[in-house]
């Protein structure tokens, strides 16, 4: 018998792993332990994206998929200098501007190796320098070591990640701030959905549950496991910037413990090639369930902000699909802030959803043509 794991625990586990884009393994294994406690249908795929299966056990059942990515944004070595300074490329979409005096995790291939982002000293900073950010290529990662060769001694070598330093604190209020956040919660509402769903004989649709891989990097790491599945619904699970921060005020009414955020649009901001316009019947569904079970929930529209069913809507003769948001504070960067309240709302409206599910219920546009 398991010791069942409540979600903070879940997602202090998570987050403290480190794992950047196709470097997931830990939380590859991870996941698919947890995942094998409640269900015998768990499998990996050759690049990672771990899926757990609870049929229905009804022939020719609907299928509905329910997904979020393992990886975080981090860094990777690009060239270690004669005195054992490192310099770095970003993997994803880490936030540079934070970096200067950070910790920083360098997977080395002995292990882990503390470095800190080297800051110019305070009392030689002419004037034009102060209040500015270096760019990422004057940035160095200060080991502690005095050459390339002592640096490679310790298993440093070109190629090797770089993960922000893990720091899980809670609140008192409920909130938890951490790094990788994103999208770790994610993970942790896979987990407690499991669980759930493990105890319920019931179901009318057959449910994948996803973790997938290389979301930071490409956003496209979960196509094989799409196609390898075939859903009717795909429903993808992230983090989304929470806007009650002073900088961000009012650029959208997205704020922490006010419930999941159900995403209306999203598209990356530098155009709109590809992006999130979910199923109307779907979105409909999302929301009334929100209501009956007097569940909490915000609106989301997010330019700047891209997801899997960008792609996956077009994958075989399309999917029915939509997304839900964890808001989340500071996001790509060490500090990322977000409210346990939310997280188990989002949780809550999962199970209802995925429970209301039966053979009546259509989703997407297609339809039957009768001819006169």
């Amino acid at each position: 018998m398991i010791k069942l794991k409540s979600t903070i625990e879940y997602l202090k586990d998570l987050t403290s792993i480190n794992a950047v884009s196709s470097r997931e393994d830990p939380v590859i294994d991870y996941m698919s332990e947890h995942f094998s406690h409640f269900s015998e249908h768990v499998e990996i795929d050759v690049i990672g994206n771990t899926i757990c299966h609870f049929p229905s056990g009804k022939p020719n059942a609907k299928k509905v998929m329910i997904f979020g990515h393992m990886d975080e944004v981090g860094f990777i070595i690009r060239n270690i200098d004669e005195k054992g300074y490192l310099y770095i490329e970003r993997i994803g979409g880490a936030n540079i501007n934070v970096l200067p005096g950070l910790r920083l995790d360098v997977m080395g291939e002995k292990g882990i190796v503390p470095g800190i982002v080297g800051t110019k000293a305070y009392h030689f900073l002419k004037p034009e320098e102060k209040g500015s950010f270096p760019p990422q290529d004057k940035l160095y990662i200060d080991i502690g070591v005095t050459s390339k060769e002592e640096a490679e001694e310790r298993g440093v070598k070109i190629g090797c990640s770089v993960c922000f330093h893990a720091d899980f604190f809670e609140r008192e209020n409920g909130w938890v701030t951490g790094k990788a956040m994103d999208n770790r919660v994610a993970c942790t509402i896979l987990l407690k959905l499991a669980e759930q769903l493990s105890k319920n004989q019931n179901l009318d649709w057959d449910v994948y549950l996803v973790a997938c891989v290389q979301e930071e990097f490409n956003i496209r790491g979960i196509l094989p496991a799409v196609r390898k599945i075939k859903p009717d619904v795909s429903i993808g699970l992230d983090v989304t910037p929470a806007c009650d921060t002073p900088d961000l005020n009012h650029y959208s009414s997205v704020c922490l413990d006010k419930g999941p955020a159900i995403t209306f649009l999203n598209y990356h901001g530098k155009g709109t090639l590809a992006g999130v316009l979910p199923d109307t019947k779907l979105l409909e569904s999302l929301v009334k369930t929100c209501e009956e079970q007097l569940i909490p929930y915000q609106r989301e529209i997010a330019v700047g902000v891209i997801t899997e069913n960008a792609f996956i809507v077009f994958e075989e003769l399309g999917v029915a699909i939509a997304n839900i948001s964890i808001p989340t504070r500071y996001t790509h960067t060490p500090v990322e802030t977000l409210s346990m309240k939310d997280v188990e709302l989002t949780e809550k409206l999962l199970y209802s959803f995925i429970s209301g599910l039966d053979e009546s219920c259509q989703f997407g546009k297609k339809r039957k043509i009768t001819s006169r």
